[in-house]
């Protein structure tokens, strides 16, 4: 660690890097993200919480006022919508807007979206006293400045370490003892998910690891979400769901979910039942398969 290419002598010249260079490519790359026409319209389709929370914040970003939000929603309620919408609108008025999830697979659904620890720099080994390994005069600390908003998904599966690992690395290059840096930070997810991966540890180890028991979490506007968009027109799977989420479905003597007769596909024999199955999940696969945006909508 710490050794320069130079001195290996593998090359006739010394490699150097342009600071002004990094600093402009940093910035141009996030200004060059590409904005759907769908992503652009999305404000307009949003329903009465997700419109609350979209004014809540793009208002903070307008004025540039100090705020932090935490989207608090289960599955299917429009998390990835709002954020979609806010991205958009804050990039089309030529600001910067960063998007990050603590996943590596969704992190590609959002435009531009990073996963946290490559965008921030987080330690992989993390402590309390833990932070960002981003230089104050670098061309990250220098994008992370010029952002107008940061957004972090799936925040409930990260250790909150992580996010305090954020807040003194924001607080250090901004110069501010505000949390985050004075920054507009809008975190997500649902607790009801998958929470810090604690090896070998006790529910409450767990708890205690999570954002919820940080010094932070009373620092964040708490927003809910709690219209089940994808099932809004079964109602029936909507309330299904939120029940297994919260704890709450019947269970059998084996201590496990009992599921209900209706969703259930009638056993016949290994061929037709799961030809049966196959064709009550993808019914319309092949009417979605030309369009990548309907299939994974």
């Amino acid at each position: 660690m710490g050794k320069d290419i130079n001195m290996f002598h593998l090359i006739e010249h010394d490699v150097s890097f342009d600071q002004n260079e990094t600093e402009a490519r940093e910035i141009n790359d996030e200004f060059a993200v590409l904005i759907p026409e769908e992503d652009l319209m999305a404000s307009m389709s949003l329903n009465s919480e997700q419109q609350h929370a979209y004014e809540s914040i793009l208002q903070k970003v307008i004025l540039n006022e100090s705020a932090a939000f935490f989207i608090d929603g289960p599955g299917g309620t429009g998390k990835t919508f709002l954020y979609k919408a806010l991205l958009a609108t804050v990039r089309s008025r030529n600001l910067i807007a960063l998007a990050t999830i603590s996943s590596g697979v969704a992190a590609s659904i959002l435009l531009g979206g990073r996963t946290a620890h490559s965008r921030f720099k987080i330690p992989l080994d993390l402590d309390k006293n833990s932070t960002c390994c981003v230089s104050k005069q670098g061309a990250l600390a220098k994008l992370l400045r010029l952002a107008k908003l940061i957004i972090w998904d799936e925040v409930p599966m990260s250790r909150k370490e992580c996010m305090q690992a954020l807040d003194k690395m924001l607080r250090d290059i901004t110069n501010s003892r505000l949390p985050f840096g004075g920054k507009i930070i809008v975190f997500g997810g649902d607790f009801r998910q998958v929470l810090p991966v604690i090896r070998k540890g006790t529910r409450q180890e767990e708890v205690n690891a999570s954002l919820a028991s940080s010094y932070l979490w009373s620092t964040l506007t708490k927003i809910r979400l709690s219209e089940n968009m994808r099932a809004r027109f079964d109602p029936n799977f909507s309330n299904y769901l939120l029940q297994v989420e919260n704890g709450t479905t019947p269970i059998t003597i084996e201590n496990k979910i009992k599921i209900s007769n209706e969703m259930l596909i009638p056993f016949k024999n290994d061929v037709e039942s799961l030809d049966d199955l196959i064709d009550a999940v993808f019914q319309d696969i092949g009417s979605y398969s030309e369009n990548l945006s309907e299939m994974t909508n």
